[in-house]
């Protein structure tokens, strides 16, 4: 089954993923704009076009990955992806847009924006227990070498370790300041190349293998 028809998306072979992720009866573009109407209310900004790709990233991963079986797992999965950086908004920009590499200070800075994201998404009446822990986790890693907690393996809950593959390859994906953008093919081989480290290394290849073919990216 693609992942698509729990969305209620039309399945026609000749529409693009991205155009069934965003026709508007679809229950997951529902979602995203419910969820942008939210963030705009809180923030007073519609989503970056990160956070969106990260929303169609995580839903259509944990849709191969066996883990949307209800329409409260489409949301969850969609409020998660589109909420996953909202901790950011309280990070100075100056460390946001940073150019080079960021003091221990800094650093300290930016590591407590998931559990800022977790409370200020807490408010949003539509996250439940599971999304928000996807916020708080997703920068473990597999290894135990993360953050805010340092858990390891699959005690992290797969969401967020969902999440995590979801981020990371669209981030690389898009120019920052401190670096240009990598290609598909650059940033799929970073997510292979840190499976069993960063990644939960059965998750990437079901994004490799599954998930990028049907959006028409990969190495």
């Amino acid at each position: 089954m693609q992942w698509w028809t729990v969305l209620r998306f039309p399945p026609e072979a000749t529409r693009s993923t991205t155009a069934r992720f965003q026709d508007e009866d679809g229950l997951a573009a529902q979602e995203c704009r419910a969820a942008g109407e939210w963030l705009s209310a809180v923030l007073g900004r519609l989503p970056a076009p990160h956070e969106e790709a990260v929303a169609r990233l995580t839903l259509a991963l944990a849709h191969q990955a066996g883990e949307v079986g209800d329409e409260a797992a489409v949301r969850r999965a969609v409020w998660a992806g589109t909420l996953h950086d909202i901790g950011k908004s309280v990070v100075d920009p100056r460390i946001l847009d940073k150019p080079a590499p960021l003091s221990p200070a800094e650093r300290a800075v930016m590591q407590r924006h998931p559990s800022v994201g977790h409370r200020l998404a807490s408010t949003a009446p539509q996250m439940d227990a599971a999304g928000l822990a996807a916020i708080l986790y997703h920068h473990e890693r597999w290894d135990g070498e993360g953050y805010p907690v340092g858990l390891i393996g699959e005690s992290i809950p797969v969401l967020a370790r969902i999440l995590t593959i979801a981020d990371v390859y669209d981030a690389l994906c898009r120019e920052r300041p401190y670096r240009p953008a990598w290609t598909p093919g650059e940033a799929g081989q970073y997510l292979r190349a840190h499976a069993g480290l960063i990644f939960d290394p059965r998750l990437v290849g079901i994004f490799m293998e599954r998930v990028l073919p049907e959006l028409g990216s990969g190495d």
